[in-house]
């Protein structure tokens, strides 16, 4: 097809559900729960816990959004949508930004799993790069293609760490628990600052709001079942991971207590299940990226380049991602790349519940025919979700907050020098500064209307 084909056939509520949980369950339980662990404790549950409390206020706010604007594109949408252009564009540039950095981690975990699994000690990020390589191939093939393949991943790594929680769960000792908070309320809030980004994976199904069958309603449904599901799994990893009593936990700690738990063949098993949980998790992100930029395109706030279609999938977003989250995987340092995702992601959702918030307040002008998803207790929720946000972001490491700063920082640069025509006159603009000084009223010229003075 060309770039004037349609798009695929609806996802169901089935496979939208399997793909939130296919992003989420992915480097989130493999790799992090072990970190986790390392600096909370037995009291990594409540971390795990907790944070999905707290993001779960936030899902309420997509849930409503997602139900009122059933199309691609999940909180960049949103933010344009209820708060304007500008805005609008910082949400998608953080979410793509992200999505892409929050891919890369998972397909490092993916290569530590697979040298394990092969029994090898190559670098992960060679294996890393070839899963980058043949997720793109697949995407290009179209979405019905991969949503296949995400069923049948998701289903077979979920029963697979069922068997290891079951087991986790026969062999549990209270006194493996003891301590409970041996870092005490900080291990637990450091904790919950870490877990996040393995809940973040719930927004790809609103990012993919168009190309679902019955949006307004599915969408809602599958964000917040995702989010239960993935709570409930996480929490019982966790659980079998503290019930071994490790000597130590890290990035493959769910490798080595399935090992004592499931016996040697038993581990490769979960081994196994990592590699193609990861595979799973970083295909939706893909997915999820790409119809990012589609959408962003289509607003005429990026190239229009980024419309062109390939049996119905965005070619150049695909292409763009795969090529940026290549250049991350080569950088490969793994605290990093989890707080600056957190960051990026933080400051779309504390957009998207502000978004939410301004819907709330906007509900009576509804027409009361038409139906949608409506968050209990009016405008508490949005306000609770820009809180944690809020607490969450202040409470990452300094340098990732200045990175992630400066990562907004160009995004704006580039909205002022976007491929329209907008774009084009801010270049007559830098032309014509070129032959004469800079005065501050020319460097006012180039910000967003909203943020100049009337």
């Amino acid at each position: 097809m060309t770039d004037t084909a349609k798009r695929s056939e609806g996802l169901s509520t089935f496979t939208a559900i399997a793909f939130a949980v296919g992003t989420m369950v992915g480097a989130g339980v493999f790799v992090l729960s072990g970190l986790v662990i390392e600096v909370a404790g037995s009291s990594a549950i409540l971390s795990y816990l907790i944070c999905g409390i707290v993001v779960s206020f936030s899902a309420l706010s997509y849930a409503a959004l997602a139900s009122i604007f059933p199309e691609d594109g999940g909180g960049y949408l949103f933010a344009r949508r209820m708060l304007g252009g500008y805005p609008g564009f910082l949400a998608g540039w953080a979410m793509y930004v992200s999505t892409l950095i929050a891919v890369s981690f998972v397909l490092l975990g993916f290569g530590i799993y697979l040298n394990l699994l092969l029994g090898i000690n190559l670098d992960p990020r060679l294996g890393a790069i070839a899963a980058v390589i043949l997720l793109t191939a697949l995407n290009f093939r179209g979405l019905s293609e991969a949503g296949k393949l995400e069923v049948g991943l998701v289903v077979t790594k979920v029963a697979i760490l069922i068997l290891l929680v079951i087991a986790g769960l026969i062999h549990i000792q209270h006194t493996n628990f003891m301590p409970f908070m041996p870092q005490g309320a900080g291990g637990v809030v450091k904790g919950i600052t870490m877990v996040f980004f393995a809940y973040m994976g719930f927004q790809v199904v609103s990012m993919m709001g168009g190309e679902i069958k019955e949006s307004g309603k599915t969408v809602p449904t599958a964000t917040l079942a995702s989010i239960g599901i993935v709570a409930v799994i996480y929490i019982g990893v966790v659980i079998a991971l503290i019930s071994v009593n490790l000597p130590s936990y890290g990035q493959k700690s769910v490798f080595d207590a399935s090992v004592i738990l499931l016996g040697t063949y038993g581990g490769y098993v979960v081994a196994f299940a990592a590699t193609i949980s990861t595979l799973s998790s970083a295909n939706a992100n893909i997915i999820g990226a790409s119809r990012i930029t589609l959408e962003m395109a289509s607003e005429k706030q990026i190239p229009g380049r980024f419309t062109r279609l390939v049996n119905g999938q965005p070619f150049n977003s695909i292409l763009l991602g795969s090529a940026v989250t290549t250049m991350l995987i080569i950088y490969g340092n793994l605290d990093f790349i989890v707080n600056l995702t957190n960051t990026a992601m933080l400051s779309t959702m504390s957009l998207v519940n502000i978004s939410a918030f301004m819907l709330v307040k906007k509900e009576m002008q509804m027409p009361p025919e038409k139906s949608y998803f409506r968050i209990p207790l009016g405008t508490l929720f949005p306000i609770l979700g820009v809180i944690s946000c809020v607490l969450m972001l202040l409470s990452l490491p300094p340098p990732t907050i200045i990175m992630g700063i400066v990562t907004l920082l160009v995004g704006s640069i580039l909205y002022v020098m976007e491929d329209t025509p907008k774009g084009q006159m801010e270049i007559v603009k830098i032309r014509k500064l070129l032959g004469r000084p800079i005065k501050s009223a020319d460097l006012l010229s180039f910000l967003p209307r909203q943020f100049r003075k009337p």
